[in-house]
């Protein structure tokens, strides 16, 4: 789903919260901003104070110290995070690390560099910088915005302020979607499948990220439930898991995109479609055969169909997983593995089985232009597809930069908002035929 964002320059005055337990680095960084018409300058002592500072009012800007002695500004990222995902949220803030420069290595102004990123033997009062860097970049791929300045640099310090007092906030995670998943009844997630009612099919494009010509495109679900409008598929995909359903969603999306896939193939238009499928959905009695049936009939190659395995659900035995992942790719159908990078158990399935493609996960290539690891990351993994020849998609692409980073890494194929979003299936077959 797009990720909201609220701007918050678009408010006279944005509050800036200073997390520390010293006063005397409090009033250093408040005498550094001395003077700037942007923000409300608060000092907070305690992680858990501000823990519920954020609970009852939005703050835009926590600037914390980094210190071996003082975890608090390690594990902030981590309490935001958990508030987030708990609906608990006002807005999701940005950080400023702050620390002073303890090795010969100086930082480049502006936001996290390679610098940072140099070498387990540097530190920032006595915290690793590469650890630093891992731990900044992990919580960018969470949704939190960190950054890291020296307290010896105020014009790097003040430029990096300044520029995320113009940086945009992702929505916080809405109660809604707690509440939704109190609120459903398995019985009406069980007639939805059963009836098809509220559900729909949208499509994502894929893109030779070179030409820009649409390549293939993604299967994805939407529920519109009578009372509570639009159900997020993160809501809903851990329900119909839970509940055993699976395979009756997946059969449901099925016969829709072989439907679709019909009508581009009568106006001549030959591009595959991917279907997500968990590891027990993969591993139903009889299903390669079953859909290679239904292909037949519909008159079109089974090449047209791609499965995605996706880590929804781990499989209850890899043998049988790779079973019937054999058996589809012998009756002609690509299998994808999704989400790659994200998950520990992604590397080993690539090891042990064969697949014809895997898609870099979004959060990695969301990182990719902001920490030189994420593109050495990316690099080894164009490599790794290459070594195996399978195909390569890089999923999450939010901009145009990010477009061209991708391909200078050897990344041809790739979705996401800067390229289009989920579609509604008519507007799909609508652009697509155009």
């Amino acid at each position: 789903m797009a990720a909201q964002v609220i701007v918050p320059s678009e408010r006279a005055l944005q509050s800036l919260v200073i997390l520390a337990s010293d006063e005397q680095y409090a009033h250093r960084v408040a005498t550094q901003l001395n003077g700037s018409p942007l923000f409300h300058i608060e000092h907070i002592d305690s992680l858990s104070e501000l823990m519920t500072r954020l609970r009852k009012q939005p703050v835009d800007i926590i600037v914390a110290q980094v210190h071996a002695d003082h975890v608090d500004s390690l594990m902030l990222p981590c309490c935001v995070s958990d508030l987030n995902a708990s609906g608990l949220l006002c807005s999701i803030p940005h950080i400023v690390w702050t620390a002073q420069q303890q090795s010969e290595l100086a930082l480049t102004p502006g936001l996290l560099t390679a610098g940072v990123e140099q070498g387990w033997t540097h530190t920032l009062n006595g915290v690793s910088k590469a650890a630093l860097a891992s731990h900044a970049r992990l919580a960018r791929a969470s949704g939190i915005r960190v950054e890291i300045a020296v307290e010896q640099q105020p014009e790097q310090f003040l430029a990096v302020i300044s520029q995320l007092a113009h940086t945009a906030h992702p929505s916080p995670r809405s109660p809604h979607e707690e509440k939704l998943e109190q609120l459903l009844n398995d019985d009406e997630v069980v007639a939805a499948l059963a009836t098809g009612e509220g559900l729909r099919v949208v499509y994502q494009p894929q893109y030779d990220l070179a030409t820009r010509t649409i390549v293939g495109a993604e299967a994805l679900i939407r529920w519109h439930h009578p009372r509570h409008g639009d159900v997020p598929p993160s809501v809903l995909i851990p329900i119909i898991n839970q509940l055993g359903l699976d395979l009756l969603l997946f059969s449901f999306i099925e016969k829709t995109v072989i439907d679709t896939l019909g009508k581009l193939s009568r106006a001549g238009i030959e591009i595959p479609i991917a279907i997500n499928a968990s590891a027990r959905t993969l591993c139903a009695y009889g299903l390669a055969t079953r859909l290679a049936q239904k292909m037949h009939r519909a008159g079109l190659p089974c090449k047209r169909l791609k499965i995605e395995l996706t880590e929804d659900l781990a499989p209850d035995s890899e043998l049988a997983l790779s079973a019937s992942i054999t058996a589809l790719r012998a009756k002609g159908f690509p299998v994808s593995l999704d989400d790659f990078g994200a998950g520990a158990a992604t590397l080993s399935l690539l090891s042990r089985m064969p697949f014809d493609e895997m898609k870099i996960d979004g959060a990695l290539v969301r990182a990719v232009g902001q920490f030189a690891q994420s593109s050495e990351i990316i690099s080894g993994i164009v490599g790794l597809a290459q070594l195996f020849n399978i195909n390569l998609i890089t999923e999450g692409i939010e901009d145009t930069e990010t477009i061209e980073l991708l391909s200078k890494l050897g990344c041809n194929t790739g979705q996401g908002f800067a390229l289009a979003r989920p579609m509604e299936s008519d507007v799909f077959l609508s652009m697509i035929t155009a």
